[in-house]
């Protein structure tokens, strides 16, 4: 974890901070500590910037955010995870406040929507601008992490009009596409999703909503099979009337779940009462290992540091689906091979285990497709049936 804002000892400034902090996790407790980071040249403390692991988790990258209630950044960096040392992506230099960057970084922003999607970190939206402007954005741009170059990627017009700048949403991607939900601007504020094509370069809004208008929420898309889902949690909500007044909205702690095959929310309704108070500005992660939303931090009349978990397995379900079997039963006298098709089988010491009665044995596998790209792919394996005929005229069943 990287920046935001700090709370203050009493008496103290509250400010953003440069802090580095990583967080050991177990089932029932974890452990915070904070990291020293290293380099010829340090970023400056920053708050609502775009922090994105890259995929094998051995870098983060770090865009934008503000230092100070006039000064937002458009500086580029990478955090190296193995020993917290800084360097700038290549040909970034320091430049002037609230100035044109020198790698043609996107002009300076905070609160933006950013996410990973083959080998790039894709930006949309986000409130800032040259010469402390304050701007609500509704540009697009693109970092390729292996070339470190950044692409503008402009709108095709079309007969749907073109979305309005908004900060304070969520983004992800998914089959060429990427997909903004919630944010707000200076005139509205938002509860749906809009759509932009990566390869035609055209906007749609397909009416996906979800409650009322939120935004400074947290969100995480999470694999899950057959269909991806994107969690979110918290923010700022409210649900303006025609003619009415607008104002600042209520903190909220509700949490919802877009059910990514058939584009539908669904509210999460906890199991329990130990639920986070209401919140926006939160930092949210997920933990595999036990199929669990984490929580942690925000803003609600005070600074928060509490770490909180929700288990999403019933949510999620397994990591793995087998599709079909072909054939699903086998002779007893084995060595007949036995072909698996299913996503999410990524680890290549996959068991596979014949049953006759009570009585079941695992043999080797191996994958015939391999799995690519960003998205769970279907997946073949082989397997051959061993002898059973010890067992008598039964049936061998995977």
């Amino acid at each position: 974890m990287y920046g935001g804002i700090e709370d203050a000892p009493a008496g103290g400034k509250i400010a953003p901070t440069g802090d580095i902090y990583s967080m050991k996790l177990h089932l029932k407790e974890c452990r915070w500590e904070k990291e020293k980071g290293t380099g010829d040249e340090m970023p400056q403390a920053r708050a609502q910037h775009i922090a994105i692991a890259t995929p094998k988790y051995d870098r983060v990258f770090v865009y934008g955010g503000h230092s100070t209630p006039t000064q937002r950044l458009n500086d580029c960096w990478w955090l190296k995870v193995s020993d917290y040392s800084w360097t700038r992506v290549q040909g970034d230099k320091l430049v002037a406040p609230n100035q044109e960057s020198a790698v043609k970084a996107p002009p300076p922003r905070a609160n933006a929507g950013a996410c990973y999607y083959n080998g790039k970190f894709w930006i949309y939206g986000g409130h800032g601008g040259l010469n402390y402007a304050r701007i609500a954005f509704s540009d697009i741009h693109s970092f390729d992490i292996e070339t470190e170059v950044w692409t503008k990627h402009e709108p095709v017009q079309t007969q749907s009009p073109m979305p309005e700048g908004r900060g304070g949403h969520t983004l992800f991607a998914f089959e060429d596409k990427l997909y903004s939900y919630g944010g707000w601007n200076s005139e509205t504020q938002y509860n749906n999703i809009i759509v932009f094509d990566m390869n035609t370069c055209e906007w749609s809004d397909p009416d996906i909503y979800n409650d009322v208008s939120r935004w400074n929420h947290c969100a995480i898309m999470v694999e899950a099979i057959p269909t991806w889902k994107y969690f979110i949690f918290g923010g700022e909500s409210t649900n303006f009337n025609e003619g009415q007044a607008r104002t600042f909205g209520a903190y909220v702690n509700s949490s919802y779940y877009l059910d990514i095959g058939t584009m539908n929310w669904s509210e999460i309704k906890p199991e329990t009462d130990l639920m986070p108070s209401a919140r926006e500005y939160a930092a949210c992660s997920y933990d595999y290992a036990n199929s669990r939303l984490l929580v942690f931090g925000g803003w609600n009349n005070g600074w928060l540091n509490d770490l909180h978990a929700l288990a999403v397995n019933k949510i999620v379900g397994p990591s793995y689906a087998i599709t079909d079997i072909d054939p699903p039963l086998g002779q007893l006298t084995g060595g007949v091979p036995v072909n698996i098709k299913g996503q999410g089988f990524k680890d290549q010491s996959i068991k596979v285990y014949f049953t006759v009665g009570k009585t079941a044995t695992d043999v080797p596998t191996k994958n015939t497709l391999d799995v690519t790209g960003v998205f769970v792919s279907e997946t073949e394996i082989t397997a051959v049936t061993p002898n059973f005929e010890q067992f008598g005229p039964k049936e061998c069943t995977v």
